[in-house]
């Protein structure tokens, strides 16, 4: 409550701009709106401090609104030396700034905020018409177009135009002109977007959330592990589709985590849809929105709407809102079609596709099945409608008809790896597939960066409530082959095969360039005999793909119809960097082949559990110590009665480990939540086995691996060989 006569502070806004290219200094701009609610003048001093600087205004206030606004010009202490700035996951740090604000009245400090800030710069690469209907590759500056009092880009119906890669909007009058709109050289083959942030391209790979929670259970501890998951799995945008996500801690973890927002506003498909009846309404909510967030360094494009345009009063009020209220961010109308790809496709389809023809640009929207664990299945679907598959499965997202229909991807199924006949077989198969189809999605994009892909957002990374496709984990935090496989595709340096020509290719998407690397390539039969083996020194340079020769697996075809293909990636000192291993067929029915490998027994050792702020943390250690290659080995760990600690965080799962190799695990769970209990070896040629873990207090000096038993093994596959094997315990 404020007393009679009180000062109070507002909505401020922070706007931060750097020098581009350099970034070794930053200008901030504060405007600090104020209201006097007395019936007369009052002398008051606002003041706004952060780090170690402090700035001051004293004037004075008539009644009503008011703004006060420090910059550099006035004072100086707001040109800041070598700044610490907010990154994207995977490109420097998220670093935020806490900013006091306070105004006083004769002495007494009448009211005060807080907020965190980031010093950073968004631009945006885009292709846009001229009046004289030239088709520009451009750089837009919002921030500097804002500070010059331009806009920059026409969004207007009229200025979208048709060209043959996709449509486009216009530049303003004042944009074909202003020095913050800079022609940059046209490598990119489409007019698609390609986000910048302090000046560097951004491979921006993520997902859509459509609703964080089904019942808005939205509180920061429930929310923060969803944000960390898709941090380790190296994401770094997340689109907040239909403006659903509206709580201060989607956005407050969302600039902690260093994952950017793509914000659409409330208006879903156009022409399935209805409209906004009340422009008015719409556009003072609107206003309400910005203000409210725009001081959030995650947030990095304004959408009008999902798919389709704002008719047009309300899409230029819209603008105007953004222009008035930010005037930092493009806004554009359409969520997809317009600078970016259309959305989809949100079925199956075969990893080639990714590579080709299916997603490209920058693609807001493309889906796939992604069936959970089988532990979260069974803790969402009572058991006598799990087998077989019901409409219960349905309800969680598993849908036999309709947009993202499961149809093709139970075909694929039951051609490549024979019909399932169990839920258990089911899944083991459906976790093959998880891995093999969410890899390729991200790999597709990022090896072909800045030629013709610059953004792959999944439909979606992120499930509201207990759902089987389009996701990356579970609501319950679970995290099957698909988290894997896609966290996999996107760490910041990677070995792959580039689909269909299998050229060996390393993606770095990191600032910093790595040098005499060493790429070896291994191709082998089932059993795990040499087929091919090659190495090389590779230089991988900064924010960019670097492709070599193609592993010569069409050759290797006519004799081998099934192969696995071992890529390994060292760096200058000889550590292990990067690592994937492909399973590759001549065709769909030779992946059959994959049902009659031999159980592979793999050693299992365990650091003693450590503990580390809040958490425990486990050290396994997993080796195939002998002849036969191990796929999809799956470790989890689990509490009273074969419970799933939840959340956990896995360095790494649903590994492949080929005769001779070790893989490090690091396990990580809460101290305050359930205790470990067991640790369960599982995979699709593994031979599945429980480990009892001992207590923390216990273990310090002392292997944390207690005694090994068997577990039952999953139903093998009609006609296949799954000899039962034992895990040693290292």
């Amino acid at each position: 409550m404020h007393a009679t006569g009180a000062v109070r502070l507002l909505d401020p806004r922070v706007v931060t701009d750097l020098p581009l290219p350099r970034t070794d200094s930053a200008d901030i701009h504060i405007d600090v709106p104020l209201r006097n609610d007395g019936p007369a003048s009052q002398r008051v001093t606002v003041t706004a401090a952060f780090d170690d600087v402090r700035v001051s205004r004293t004037l004075d206030l008539p009644p009503g609104e008011s703004m006060v606004r420090f910059s550099p010009a006035a004072d100086p202490a707001l040109r800041i030396a070598e700044p610490r700035l907010w990154w994207p996951n995977g490109y420097g740090e998220p670093a935020l700034h806490d900013l006091t604000l306070t105004v006083g009245t004769e002495g007494a400090e009448s009211d005060r905020k807080t907020l965190r800030f980031g010093i950073r710069e968004v631009s945006y690469e885009l292709s846009l018409f001229d009046a004289a209907g030239k088709l520009r590759r451009v750089e837009v500056h919002p921030t500097d177009g804002m500070l010059r009092g331009e806009r920059l880009v026409d969004v207007r119906h009229v200025a979208i135009k048709q060209t043959p890669e996709g449509w486009v909007e216009s530049l303003t009058p004042a944009g074909e002109t202003s020095p913050a709109v800079r022609d940059i050289p046209a490598s990119y083959a489409l007019p698609h977007l390609a986000l910048r942030v302090n000046g560097v391209r951004i491979a921006a790979r993520g997902g859509s959330w459509g609703m964080d929670d089904a019942l808005k259970r939205v509180s920061r501890d429930r929310l923060a592990p969803y944000f960390r998951l898709e941090r380790e799995a190296h994401m770094n945008i997340i689109r907040n589709w239909m403006g659903n996500n509206s709580e201060p801690e989607f956005y407050d973890l969302a600039d902690e985590n260093g994952m950017m927002i793509l914000n659409d506003f409330w208006q879903s498909t156009q022409d399935f849809q209805v409209e906004p009846q009340d422009p008015a309404l719409f556009l003072a909510n609107m206003r309400d929105t910005v203000k409210r967030y725009r001081n959030h360094p995650s947030i990095v494009v304004w959408f009008g709407r999902n798919e389709g345009v704002p008719y047009p009063l309300l899409n230029e009020g819209m603008d105007n809102v953004i222009a008035q209220l930010d005037g930092t961010r493009w806004f554009t109308g359409s969520s997809n079609t317009v600078n970016l790809q259309g959305s989809g496709p949100y079925n199956y389809r075969p990893p080639e596709g990714y590579f080709t023809d299916l997603a490209s640009g920058f693609s807001v929207e493309t889906g796939s099945p992604s069936l959970s664990t089988l532990g979260a299945i069974k803790a969402s679907v009572p058991a006598p409608d799990r087998w077989p598959l019901s409409d219960t499965l349905a309800y969680h997202d598993w849908h036999f008809s309709g947009n993202g229909d499961s149809k093709t991807f139970m075909a694929a199924l039951a051609a490549m790896f024979g019909p399932a006949t169990s839920l258990e077989d089911f899944e083991r198969k459906a976790q093959m597939m998880n891995l093999e189809t969410h890899k390729a999605i991200y790999e597709g994009f990022l090896g072909h960066l800045w030629t013709k892909n610059s953004g792959r957002l999944l439909w979606m990374t992120h499930p509201s409530w207990p759902s089987n496709s389009w996701q990356l984990y579970s609501s319950d935090y679970d995290t099957s082959a698909a988290y894997y496989g896609a966290k996999m595709a996107a760490e910041p340096l990677h070995i792959q095969l580039n689909l269909p020509g299998n050229e060996l290719v390393v993606v770095n998407t990191s600032q910093a360039d790595a040098r005499a690397l060493r790429a070896e390539v291994k191709v082998t039969d089932l059993a795990g005999r040499p087929l091919f083996t090659c190495s090389e020194t590779i230089d991988a340079l900064a924010n960019r793909t670097t492709v070599r020769a193609a592993v010569p697996l069409t050759k290797l075809f006519e004799t081998e119809p099934m192969v696995l293909v071992s890529l390994r990636l060292f760096d200058a000192q000889g550590a292990r960097v990067s690592g994937n291993v492909y399973w590759r067929g001549r065709d769909p029915a030779a992946y059959r082949a994959l049902s009659t490998m031999q159980a592979a027994a793999l050693g299992v050792s365990i650091a003693p559990v450590e503990t580390q702020g809040t958490e425990q943390v486990r050290i396994v250690t997993l080796a195939n110590t002998g002849a036969v290659p191990a796929l999809n080995a799956k470790l989890t760990l689990l509490g009273e009665h074969g419970a799933r600690i939840l959340p956990s965080y896995y360095s790494e799962n649903y590994v492949a480990l080929m005769p001779g190799e070790e893989r490090r695990i690091e396990i990580r769970s809460a101290l305050a939540g359930p205790h470990p209990r067991q640790l369960e070896l599982s995979g699709w040629n593994v031979a599945p086995g429980l480990i009892e873990l001992s207590d923390p207090a216990q273990s310090s000096a002392n292997n944390d691996a207690g005694p090994l038993r068997k577990a039952d093994p999953p139903a093998p596959p009609a006609g296949s060989i799954h000899k039962s094997a034992t895990l040693q315990e290292h």
